[in-house]
C-alpha cells in the first residue's frame, strides 16, 4: 500500500525513431523496442534514395555538401507524450543522414532526452553528435551510442541508457 503519492513510480515513455536503408538499423530498433517496451516510428523520406550503394553514397555526399533537408513522409503522433526519444540511424558520409536533421528540426523536442544511436560499416559516429545538437538546442542529448561496435550487446547497452534517462 502506498502512503504517499510521491511513492508512485514515474513511468517514462520512450519513442524509438529510426531511419534505415538496408534494414540493419530497423532490426536494431525493433529489437530494442521489444526489450524496452518503447514505441517505434520509421523516419521515411518522401523521395527514396537509390538502392544502388554507390549512387546512394553520392546522393548522401551531395545532401551534406548542399546542407539539404530531405522531406519526411509523416511526423510521429503524440510526440508530446514521450519523455525520451531514441534516434537511430546509419552513418552516411561520416555523419548522420540529413533526414535525421530534418526530423530534429521539424519536431519540437524541447525538454526531452534524445539518445542518438548509430550503425556503420567502418567510419564510427563521425560528426553526428555535433550536427544533431546544432539543430536541436532545446533537448538534452546523451552521448551517441555506436551500436556497431557493441555487436550483440547493443540492445542491452541502449536499454540501459534508456532506463537511466
Amino acid at each position: 500500500m502506498l502512503l504517499y503519492e510521491s511513492e508512485v513510480p514515474i513511468m517514462k515513455k520512450t519513442l524509438i525513431a529510426y531511419f534505415t536503408r538496408t534494414g540493419i538499423t530497423k532490426k536494431l530498433a525493433e529489437d530494442t523496442a521489444k526489450q524496452t517496451g518503447a514505441d517505434l516510428f520509421a523516419i521515411e523520406p518522401v523521395k527514396e534514395h537509390s538502392s544502388s550503394y554507390l549512387i546512394c553514397v553520392g546522393q548522401a555526399k551531395l545532401e551534406n555538401l548542399q546542407n539539404a533537408r530531405p522531406a519526411i513522409k509523416a511526423k510521429p503522433q503524440n510526440l508530446q507524450d514521450y519523455d525520451t526519444i531514441v534516434v537511430m540511424f546509419p552513418i552516411w558520409w561520416f555523419t548522420c543522414p540529413n533526414i535525421i536533421l530534418t526530423f530534429l528540426e521539424e519536431n519540437d523536442l524541447s525538454g526531452k532526452t534524445v539518445i542518438p544511436v548509430c550503425t556503420y560499416g567502418s567510419s564510427g559516429k563521425g560528426s553526428s553528435e555535433k550536427a544533431m545538437t546544432a539543430v536541436c538546442k532545446d533537448a538534452t542529448f546523451k552521448p551517441c551510442i555506436e551500436a556497431t561496435g557493441l555487436k550483440d550487446k547493443a540492445v542491452a547497452a541502449i536499454a540501459a541508457v534508456i532506463e537511466e534517462a
